[in-house]
C-alpha cells in the first residue's frame, strides 16, 4: 500500500485505532482505487469499502469512529470512505454491478477478515456466468432513481450526484448496446481514468453523438469533484451548466421537476 510506505507508523496508528472499535459483528475495511492499483496521481484520494453487519451501521458512533481513525490517513491524501453489509454486496455481486466487481477484483483487504474471503470465494463461481444484464439494467436504474431524488445540501453533494448518475447512464448504455460485454469492460467502466478510454477505443463504432457527450461531461464532473475535494473554486454556473447539459442528454423530465421541487 502506497501509505504504508510512505508513513508506517500512521499506518500502525490507524490500524491500533481500528483494533479497538467495538461491533456487534466482525467487520472488514477494503482498500481500491488507484492508489491501490499504482496508477495514482498526486490529487488521487484513499478509497476504502467497509463491509459490515447492518446492525452496526445502524449505529452512527460505529460508523463515525472508523471514518475518525481513517481520516489519520488524510495527511497521504483525501479518505474516501463507503459502507455496506456483506449481504448487499453479494446481491451485487451476483447480477456483477461494477462496483462490487472492482472490489472483487481490484481491491485489497485493509483491515479484518473473514467477509471478502467468502464473497471472493463466491464471486470466483458466479463470475463465470453471462452477466444477467436484464437484471443489472434494472439495478442500475433503481439507482440512477435514488440519486435523482436525493437531496443535496451542499457543492460537493451535487457533484457526486451528477457524477453517479452520468456514470450510470453510460453503463446502462454499454449494457443495452454492446452484445459481447465482459466483466473486465464492467470494471474497467467502473475505474474513473479507464471508462473514457475503453468507451472511444472498443465502443466508437456503437456510440452516437449524445454518447461522446456522456463522456465529455463525465470528464467535466470529474474535474469539479477533484477541484471541490482539493478546495479549489467551483463556480456555480459551472455545476448548473453541467446539471442542464445532463437533464438534456438524458431526456430527464424527471430529473428536472425534481430540482424544482
Amino acid at each position: 500500500m502506497e501509505f504504508e510506505a510512505l508513513n508506517p507508523n500512521l499506518y500502525a496508528q490507524v490500524l491500533d485505532e481500528l483494533e479497538i472499535i467495538p461491533s456487534t459483528k466482525p467487520y472488514q475495511i477494503l482498500f481500491y482505487g488507484s492508489r491501490e492499483r499504482g496508477d495514482f496521481h498526486p490529487e488521487s484520494d484513499l478509497n476504502f469499502y467497509l463491509v459490515a453487519h447492518s446492525t452496526d451501521q445502524m449505529k452512527s458512533q460505529f460508523i463515525d469512529s472508523i471514518s475518525r481513525a481513517l481520516q489519520k490517513l488524510e495527511d497521504v491524501a483525501p479518505v474516501n470512505m463507503i459502507a455496506g453489509d456483506a449481504d448487499s454486496l453479494r446481491h451485487r455481486l451476483k447480477i456483477s454491478e461494477p462496483g462490487s466487481v472492482q472490489l472483487m477484483e481490484a481491491s485489497s483487504v485493509f483491515f479484518g477478515e473473514g467477509l471478502f474471503e467468502d464473497l471472493k470465494t463466491d464471486w470466483e463461481k458466479w463470475k463465470q456466468r453471462e452477466i444477467p444484464k436484464s437484471d443489472l439494467t434494472l439495478y442500475l436504474e433503481k439507482r440512477i432513481r435514488f440519486f435523482k431524488q436525493q437531496v443535496t445540501r451542499n457543492i460537493k453533494d451535487e457533484i457526486s450526484q451528477l457524477e453517479r448518475i452520468t456514470t450510470l447512464t453510460l453503463h446502462i448504455w454499454a449494457l443495452q448496446n454492446i452484445h459481447d460485454l465482459t466483466h473486465i469492460e464492467l470494471l474497467k467502466m467502473d475505474t474513473p481514468d479507464q471508462l473514457a478510454p475503453l468507451f472511444t477505443n472498443l465502443y466508437r463504432k456503437e456510440m452516437d453523438e449524445s454518447v461522446f457527450e456522456l463522456l465529455e461531461l463525465q470528464t467535466r464532473v470529474r474535474k469539479l469533484k477533484v477541484d471541490v475535494r482539493w478546495k479549489r473554486e467551483v463556480s456555480r454556473e459551472d455545476i448548473h451548466e453541467t446539471k442542464y447539459k445532463l437533464i438534456s442528454l438524458r431526456n430527464d423530465e424527471e430529473f428536472m421537476m425534481n430540482l424544482w421541487a
